[in-house]
């Protein structure tokens, strides 16, 4: 098994409050992931345990991906999801934001 780490990142020109809303809603997905949200177990904001049932499309195929929620801290505006994807991949993502100002967000995936 390979591993491959890579951390990228961007400023959004919104505060930080409104992109942590965004990240922590499941009908938020679908506006940063290339994925359709079909159900989230339990239903309602990101909490650890819960887990999203998404779809995407390639090629003409649809592909199942799940997102299992490991931890959220919104103190610290930090996401730890485990994402399953096709084909066995796994990402461990840690998604962290930071405001830098102006009404601005930095956000990592790592």
């Amino acid at each position: 098994m390979s591993t491959v780490s890579v951390c990228p990142s961007a400023v959004f020109e919104a505060p930080i409050d409104l992109v942590w809303e965004l990240m922590t809603q499941p009908g938020g997905f679908d506006g940063w992931t290339d994925a359709t949200m079909v159900s989230a177990e339990p239903e309602g904001p990101a909490q650890p345990g819960q887990r999203l049932h998404l779809v995407t499309r390639a090629l003409g195929l649809t592909f199942a991906v799940t997102i299992a929620v490991r931890e959220v801290d919104a103190e610290r505006h930090r996401l730890h999801l485990v994402v399953s994807l096709p084909f066995g991949l796994v990402n461990d993502e840690l998604v962290t934001m930071t405001d830098v100002g102006d009404g601005r967000t930095l956000v990592r995936f790592g």
